[in-house]
C-alpha cells in the first residue's frame, strides 16, 4: 500500500511539473516557421505541446494503474481473458499521440498543410481506434473497486449525455461535422494562430474519432452498436465525405488558407501553397479512405464468420435433435456473440 502511494505521488509530481511548463510553451504555435527545408533539421526540430502531453501521459498512467490493479486483484484466468494485445494496442495509440504532439509532425504542421493532414489522419484513423482496442471502459469496470464502479464509472457509462453522443447518427454527425467545420478557412487559420483553438481542434478530432470508432470496432460492450450492414453503411458515408472534402480542396484554383499562403512568402523551401494544399488533399484521400475501406473488409470478414458460426451451430443442434428423436426446428432463436 505504501509503495502504491509513493508511485501515485511520483506520478502526480511528474504531471504537476509538466503542467508548470505550459506557460513557457503556450505560444509554440505563434510564428513557428521553420528556418529551412533541410532534411536533418526537419527530423530534429521537436516541439513540446505541454497541454496535450500532460493529458496524454495522464491517460497512459491511468491505464497502467488500472491494468496493474487488474492483474493484482483478479485470478490469473480473468487476467488472461483480458488479452495482452489490448494494452499493446493502447500503448501504441499513446505513442502515436505523443509523436503527433511533439515530433516534427507538429512542428511543421503550422508551415505545411500536408503535414497538418498527416497529424489529422493519425488522430482520426490510428490513435482513436487503437485507444479503443485497448478496451479502456472494460478495464475501468474490472479494475475499479465496487464503490468506485457503482458510484462513478457505471453512472458515467450509462449517462444520457454519453448515450446521446453514442447514438449512431449523432456519432457520425460529430465526426463529419468536426472534419468539415475545422476545415473552414476562417476557423482553420484561427487554429493555426491560436494555441487554445489548435488544442480544441485536435481534442474535437479525437472525441469524434473515439465516438465513431466505438460504433465500428469498439470492443467495450455497448447496446447502441449497430449491426454489420449498418456499420458498413456508416463507413461508406465516411468514405464519401472524405472524398468530397479532398476533391473540394484539390479542385479550387487558389490556396484556401491565408496562413499557408502568407508563410509561402516567408520561406524559400517547400511547395507552393496551392501544391501543398493538393498534396494534403491527396493524403486525406488515400490513407484516410484506406483506413475506412480496411474497416469495411474487417466487418465483412467477421460478418461471414458470424454467419458461418450460426450455420454450423444450427446444423449441430439439428443433428442432436434428430438423434434424440426430438422435432427439428427450422430456426434457432438465440445468437452467438455479436462482433
Amino acid at each position: 500500500m505504501r509503495v502504491r502511494r509513493v508511485r501515485l505521488r511520483a506520478a502526480a509530481v511528474l504531471l504537476a511539473g509538466l503542467a508548470a511548463l505550459i506557460p513557457a510553451v503556450a505560444s509554440a504555435h505563434d510564428g513557428a516557421l521553420a528556418e529551412s527545408g533541410d532534411l536533418w533539421q526537419a527530423l530534429t526540430v521537436w516541439r513540446f505541446d505541454a497541454p496535450g502531453v500532460v493529458l496524454t501521459l495522464a491517460l497512459a498512467l491511468a491505464y497502467v494503474w488500472g491494468y496493474r490493479r487488474l492483474r493484482a486483484n483478479l485470478p490469473a484466468e480473468a487476467v488472461f481473458r483480458f488479452s495482452r494485445w489490448r494494452p499493446a494496442a493502447f500503448a501504441t495509440g499513446i505513442a502515436l499521440m505523443l509523436l503527433s504532439l511533439v515530433s516534427p509532425i507538429d512542428t511543421y504542421s503550422d508551415d505545411l498543410f500536408w503535414v497538418h493532414m498527416i497529424q489529422h489522419v493519425l488522430i482520426l484513423m490510428l490513435i482513436a481506434p487503437l485507444l479503443l482496442l485497448g478496451a479502456p471502459a472494460t478495464l475501468a469496470l474490472r479494475a475499479a473497486s465496487p464503490r468506485v464502479r457503482q458510484t462513478y464509472i457505471v453512472p458515467l457509462l450509462n449517462s444520457r449525455l454519453l448515450q446521446f453522443f453514442l447514438y449512431p447518427p449523432i456519432a457520425v454527425l460529430v465526426l463529419v461535422g468536426a472534419i468539415w467545420i475545422w476545415h473552414i478557412p476562417t476557423l482553420y487559420d484561427a487554429a493555426i494562430d491560436s494555441e487554445l483553438l489548435h488544442f480544441i481542434e485536435h481534442s474535437t478530432f479525437l472525441a469524434g474519432g473515439l465516438l465513431f470508432w466505438w460504433l465500428i470496432i469498439g470492443v467495450d460492450a455497448s447496446h447502441l452498436r449497430p449491426g454489420h450492414i449498418a456499420r458498413i453503411a456508416i463507413l461508406i458515408v465516411a468514405i464519401l465525405q472524405n472524398l468530397a472534402l479532398g476533391l473540394l480542396l484539390t479542385s479550387v484554383g487558389e490556396a484556401a488558407y491565408d496562413s499557408y499562403a502568407m508563410l509561402e512568402t516567408l520561406r524559400d523551401w517547400g511547395p507552393s501553397a496551392l501544391a501543398d494544399q493538393r498534396i494534403g488533399a491527396g493524403i486525406m484521400w488515400v490513407p484516410g479512405t484506406m483506413m475506412f475501406a480496411l474497416a469495411v473488409l474487417v466487418i465483412v470478414y467477421y460478418w461471414a464468420e458470424h454467419e458461418s458460426f450460426r450455420s454450423r451451430r444450427d446444423d449441430l443442434l439439428r443433428d442432436l435433435d434428430e438423434r434424440a428423436g426430438r422435432p427439428v426446428y427450422p430456426q434457432i432463436s438465440d445468437r452467438p456473440p455479436h462482433r
